[in-house]
Order: structure tokens, then sequence, then C-alpha cells
């Protein structure tokens, strides 16, 4: 068999259709965009609810996507431990910028 038979096994189509009619896997780092694309944002605690354990990392990522269209603000969320809660980063994308 030569190489041109080979190249062109039905086999091989076959497996290229399959491969190509899959539908892609919902990613880490595509729920967090989705998420970020809500109106209210994502702060970690949330994050960690999709899977997210590291979100600075994640938006580290999605920054070199989005750029300034990811924004960042510091809140304040409750916390069993301290009655003055925890400061965290909540990152939202905006559609306009």
């Amino acid at each position: 068999m030569t190489t041109k038979e080979k190249a062109a096994s039905p086999c091989q189509g076959e497996a290229a259709q399959q491969t190509s009619t899959k539908s892609k896997r919902t990613t880490k780092i595509d729920r967090v965009i989705a998420a970020l694309h809500l109106p209210h944002g994502l702060n970690r605690f949330e994050a960690a609810r999709l899977g997210d354990t590291c979100l600075n990392s994640t938006v580290a990522v999605i920054r070199s996507i989005y750029g300034s269209k990811l924004i960042s603000q510091w809140e304040t969320v409750p916390c069993r431990f301290t009655e003055r809660g925890v400061r965290v980063l909540r990152y939202w994308i905006i559609e306009g910028a």
C-alpha cells in the first residue's frame, strides 16, 4: 500500500468526521467567562462553586483575552471566622468598552 492509499483510507475519513462533529466540552474557563458576563460578576467564593479554586490565576488568563473589558472591584463578604468579613475582588466583563 502506498502512502497515497494510506492517506485516502476510508477509516481515516470517518475518524476525522467524528472528531469534527463532536461537541466541545465546557471547560472551567468557559464556565467562569459565562459567569463574568452576568451583571453581578463573580468573586472567589462564587467561583469555587463553579469548580475554580484559584480565580486570580484564571482571571489572568481571561484578562489576556478580554483586556480592559475585565473589571475588578474590592468588596467585603461575610465570613464565619471574623465579624469584619473578608476582602475579595469581584470581577466582571463589560460589553461596551
